[in-house]
C-alpha cells in the first residue's frame, strides 16, 4: 500500500512539475504568437473584404500589417540578429506591404495574394 500511495504522489508531482514547465514556455512565445495572431485577423479581414467587394476598409488593413510587420523581428529574435532567410521573408512582406493599396477589389486582390504567398512562404520555412 505505501509503494502505490508514493507512486500516486510521484505522478502528483512529476505531473505538477510538467504543467509549470508548459506553462513557463508558452509564456515565453506569447508575444510572437500574439503579435502573428493580430496579423493574422488583419490579412483575413483584408482577404474576405476583397473576396466580397467590399473595399473601404482594405488601405486600413494594408497599414496596420505594415506596421506590424515591423516588429516580427524583435518579437520572434528579440535581443539576437535574425538569420539570412528569416531577414529576406521580412524585407519580402514589407516590400508586398509598401506598395500603395489599389483603388478597386481586382487589383487589390493581386496585393492580397502576394502578401499571402510571402506570408506561406515563411510560415513553410519557420514552423
Amino acid at each position: 500500500m505505501r509503494r502505490i500511495a508514493l507512486l500516486v504522489l510521484g505522478l502528483a508531482i512529476g505531473a505538477a512539475g510538467g504543467a509549470s514547465v508548459v506553462n513557463t514556455l508558452r509564456q515565453r512565445d506569447a508575444y510572437p504568437r500574439g503579435l502573428m495572431d493580430v496579423m493574422q485577423h488583419h490579412y483575413v479581414a483584408l482577404r474576405d473584404d476583397v473576396h466580397h467587394g467590399r473595399c473601404e476598409n482594405s488601405a486600413a488593413h494594408v497599414r496596420l500589417l505594415h506596421e506590424l510587420s515591423g516588429e516580427i523581428g524583435s518579437a520572434v529574435y528579440g535581443e539576437d540578429i535574425p538569420d539570412a532567410p528569416f531577414r529576406e521573408f521580412e524585407s519580402r512582406l514589407r516590400d508586398a506591404l509598401s506598395a500603395a493599396p489599389a483603388a478597386d477589389c481586382k487589383s487589390l486582390a493581386d496585393e492580397v495574394n502576394r502578401i499571402g504567398a510571402v506570408c506561406e512562404d515563411c510560415h513553410r520555412q519557420y514552423r
